[in-house]
């Protein structure tokens, strides 16, 4: 952590011998938080390492490993010659529905369209994916799709877990921790019941993880495509695994039936650091996890996610406000005591504002929380944002190192890292920063080197039709 990130949080004019002594202490304590953020380069290469370690354990053991990996039905392969396939992507919570149709040429997208359908609160499965099939009816019938003569090949893709069986036959598992309506759901069988009610032309031929499914794009776009990762209000990764690999290492025998060739897999990285003390953790840290939906679950999530970067940044705004560190005497703390009522899109346009009296911050503080700041109190407000978002790059910047070397096998080879997610393209900072600590990172090993490529957001949907395809 850079001192210079602190070192302005004084105000630039001192009216007082008592406002100077508060603008020290006011300095000393950033200084102090930044060090309890702070990450040694060491510490970081080691946090990597441990990354790595336990991709290798918990490829072994399954289901009961700290990670919970799983390798997919998804094979490193091209898609079809010609054809349609469609792709769905349901939200875990139920609450919007994306279906988009792909269309093939001579082996590569001749085409694609995307509708999004927001969906009303479901009490059931059952009501969710009724709704999903009167939207896919709804769907194929605006893009004119109903005369194919053939079944329609549809992908589907979650943001959960997805324990495989055969190509068509997933389930969500029941192991992750957050509530959700898809939790342990069969959406293979789900989605082919609603599909025949509705006597629609479809076919559900695969079910994956969403960030499975942005592999399988990825690597659909590109032949060299080995890891996708998502930073969003969660984060997850999925990389390319040689088959004889995850046969050999399962001690289940649930590896790939045929040993050969590259499959997608799951790594549901967000949960390392859960069961184990890999990751270095602030009080505020201990605080955010406490009084989360799970507790003790998904450790770096919390660390890097953006549903909880801005989280952590209010837990040490309002720190300092008890303090009377920051904010003027008789501020009214309610606002900025609303958990999550500091959303980690702040953090980004606070961290760029250059204007010498950080306007923007300025703005915002006093639109959002009913505070008329100091220029010291914005600097401050600043320097927590970027302490937070400077971590969470770093260790975003450990984990995509980890990936690339495990899906190198620390070959000396180039890997394609496809990025997506709403954290990476709203904060410049946090983007930048990850990737220039993987390639540091990568660099000390002297091993496989990365290209980073960012991927849309759809991609995914085009990864779930490319899946359905590949299954047909």
């Amino acid at each position: 952590m850079a001192p210079a990130t602190t070192s302005s949080s004084s105000s630039s004019t001192i009216s007082s011998p008592l406002q100077a002594g508060a603008d020290q202490l006011l300095a000393a304590e950033l200084r102090s938080i930044a060090e309890s953020f702070a990450i040694p380069d060491e510490q970081l290469a080691k946090i990597s390492g441990r990354m790595e370690a336990e991709m290798f354990r918990s490829l072994a053991r399954g289901a009961g490993s700290e990670l919970h990996m799983a390798a997919s039905a998804v094979r490193a392969c091209s898609g079809p010659d010609n054809g349609v396939a469609l792709g769905m992507a349901i939200e875990a919570s139920g609450r919007r529905i994306r279906i988009g149709s792909v269309r093939f040429a001579a082996g590569a997208i001749a085409g694609s369209h995307t509708h999004v359908f927001p969906a009303p609160a479901a009490a059931t499965q059952r009501e969710l994916f009724d709704f999903a099939a009167s939207c896919l009816r709804e769907f194929i019938q605006a893009e004119g799709l109903e005369g194919s003569g053939q079944p329609l090949p549809l992908g589907v893709t979650v943001a959960l877990p997805v324990d495989s069986g055969a190509a068509a036959d997933d389930a969500c598992s029941a192991a992750k921790e957050e509530p959700a309506l898809l939790r342990g759901c069969d959406v293979a069988q789900r989605m082919r019941d609603a599909v025949l009610r509705s006597h629609l032309p479809v076919r559900v031929a695969s079910v994956t993880n969403n960030v499975v499914s942005a592999l399988a794009a990825a690597r659909f776009h590109d032949g060299t495509a080995r890891v996708a990762a998502a930073l969003n209000r969660g984060i997850n990764a999925a990389y390319f695994e040689d088959a004889a690999q995850i046969s050999s290492s399962s001690s289940s025998g649930s590896g790939p039936e045929d040993a050969a060739g590259d499959v997608a897999v799951n790594t549901e990285i967000g949960c390392f650091g859960s069961a184990t003390n890999a990751l270095p953790l602030t009080m505020w840290d201990h605080r955010v996890d406490r009084e989360s939906r799970a507790p003790h679950t998904r450790c770096l999530e919390k660390l890097v996610a953006g549903q909880y970067l801005g989280e952590i940044v209010r837990n040490l705004v309002t720190d300092l406000v008890d303090r009377r560190l920051l904010f003027a005497a008789g501020y009214d703390p309610r606002p900025i005591s609303t958990p999550y009522a500091f959303h980690s899109a702040y953090m980004a346009p606070i961290i760029e504002d250059a204007s010498p009296d950080l306007s923007f911050v300025a703005a915002l503080l006093a639109t959002e929380f009913g505070v008329r700041s100091s220029l010291a109190d914005r600097r401050a407000v600043r320097a927590l944002c970027r302490i937070v978002a400077d971590r969470a790059a770093r260790l975003a910047g450990a984990l995509l190192a980890a990936l690339v070397l495990k899906a190198s096998g620390h070959a000396r080879r180039d890997v394609a890292v496809c990025l997506t997610g709403a954290l990476l393209e709203t904060n410049e900072h946090i983007r930048d920063m990850a990737v220039s600590t993987m390639h540091a990172l990568l660099a000390q090993k002297r091993a496989a080197t990365a290209s980073v490529h960012f991927q849309p957001r759809a991609d995914d949907l085009i990864g779930a039709a490319v899946t359905a395809a590949q299954a047909s």
